[in-house]
């Protein structure tokens, strides 16, 4: 009959338990380092086009005011229906037109000389 040594399959037991572990926390680390890298890049992502909205009606401003130029110099400012905003800088009737548009915290300015 063939003995058991049953400290040696204790140790041997530990040991893959260790292992398992420590392969768990590799995997975790990458995956951890994975998602901040991933997260940083969907804001920018969503900072650029918060730009581009805000450029958009930085554009919108321009427009108006070249329309209350040529046309009509009563037309009320219009309201953008995303949020944005937008507040003319030069006074109006006055070249070159200067304009920034704001949206979510973002500033973009734009100015045309007609």
């Amino acid at each position: 009959m063939k003995l058991i040594n049953f400290n040696k399959l204790n140790i041997e037991q530990g040991s893959v338990l260790v292992y398992t572990i420590l392969t768990i926390g590799v995997v975790l680390s990458i995956v951890f380092t994975l998602t901040s890298i991933f997260a940083s890049k969907l804001k920018i992502t969503s900072n650029y086009s918060d730009s581009i909205t805000a450029l958009y009606a930085a554009e919108s401003g321009i427009e108006w005011q070249i329309y209350n130029q040529l046309k009509n110099p009563d037309a009320n400012q219009p309201v953008l229906t995303n949020g944005a905003t937008f507040t003319l800088i030069t006074p109006s009737g006055t070249l070159p037109i200067k304009v920034i548009g704001k949206f979510r915290g973002i500033s973009r300015s734009e100015e045309i000389s007609l």
